[in-house]
């Protein structure tokens, strides 16, 4: 019985030791160090069988020599954590940008004189790029803002993400101050999205980015009517979340994307990059989302607008 025993274990130790021995040894060590980010911090680390996990990733790089042959395999392991919404970015230059698509161009509505309205797109860019996001945003709200307004439509479709700090921040006013939404993490810990007075911050009072252009309504706590479709996502979908729970507010059109999750960048050893996903969106009541968000109002494609202005227009 104890050879039967002896034998089972050699197997075993030959098998997993197998798994990576026909990769060099620069190639291992690359892979050993993604595997253990993705251990310590993927929002699914509690879900994985991590030496499976590691062994299938060596096996996919059979024959890797250099750390470039292992960037299919990094992919493969980032798809592996299914939570739809990490990405592996390698560190390779190239001067082909022909194939890179357009950003799409969002156009605002009209909308009747006595309701404003505010499209919040996607915000991506350096600093002063979304500086300048977060101006214009106000912006057009302090040109649209008087005291009789019925209240305000806040179109989120189109928005595929980005940085969901300044479009927080610019919408910050509509919104209201408070605690508007949290990060929630596999090991229960949060971090909250507070807004007081143009600043976005944390809970230890951290703040995050800052308007330059503070804007306060004319009318405090109106009414608000939001728009999503099913290309609003992640980020886009942070600020959806921001509107659950706010009174005074319904949402209208179709379901989200559905990756209302938190990523985090980390630089590799090779400077390449992975946007991980460590964590979801959670409400101000912290609930917690991950997936789809809900409009209360289903509605066509070409009704979304009509059915808010609708809802609005019938408030006293």
């Amino acid at each position: 019985m104890m050879k039967y025993v002896f034998y089972i274990l050699i197997v075993s130790l030959f098998t997993t030791c197998g798994d990576s021995q026909n990769l060099s040894p620069v190639s291992k060590i690359y892979i050993d160090e993604v595997i253990t980010l993705l251990q310590n911090n993927s929002i699914n680390k509690n879900k994985i069988n991590w030496e499976d996990f590691r062994n299938d990733v060596y096996r996919h790089a059979k024959g890797s020599k250099t750390i470039e042959n292992t960037y299919p395999s990094i992919t493969y392991a980032i798809t592996k954590l299914e939570d739809n919404h990490s990405y592996f970015a390698a560190n390779i230059v190239s001067q082909d940008t022909g194939d890179l698509a357009p950003l799409p161009i969002l156009l605002d509505e009209i909308v009747p004189e006595n309701i404003g309205y505010i499209r919040i797109g996607f915000c991506m860019g350096d600093k002063q790029q979304k500086k300048n996001y977060i101006n214009s945003v106000i912006d057009k709200m302090a040109k649209q803002d008087k005291i009789n307004l019925k209240g305000w439509i806040v179109d989120l479709r189109g928005n595929f993400g980005g940085d969901m700090v300044p479009m927080l921040v610019a919408i910050g006013p509509i919104l209201g101050e408070g605690v508007l939404g949290y990060f929630f993490y596999p090991d229960s810990s949060f971090y909250t999205w507070n807004y007081k007075n143009g600043y976005l911050y944390d809970e230890k009072g951290i703040w995050w980015e800052q308007s330059t252009n503070t804007y306060h309504l004319k009318s405090p706590n109106p009414y608000v009517a939001i728009l999503t479709d099913n290309i609003t996502a992640s980020s886009g979908e942070a600020v959806a979340i921001a509107f659950k729970g706010r009174s005074k507010t319904k949402s209208f059109g179709t379901q989200t994307f559905g990756v209302s999750t938190c990523n985090r960048v980390h630089t590799l050893s090779d400077g390449s990059r992975i946007n991980l996903t460590v964590g979801v969106f959670a409400d101000r009541n912290k609930r917690k989302y991950g997936n789809c968000v809900y409009p209360d109002v289903k509605c066509e494609e070409n009704k979304t607008l009509e059915e808010a202005i609708n809802w609005i227009s019938n408030q006293e």
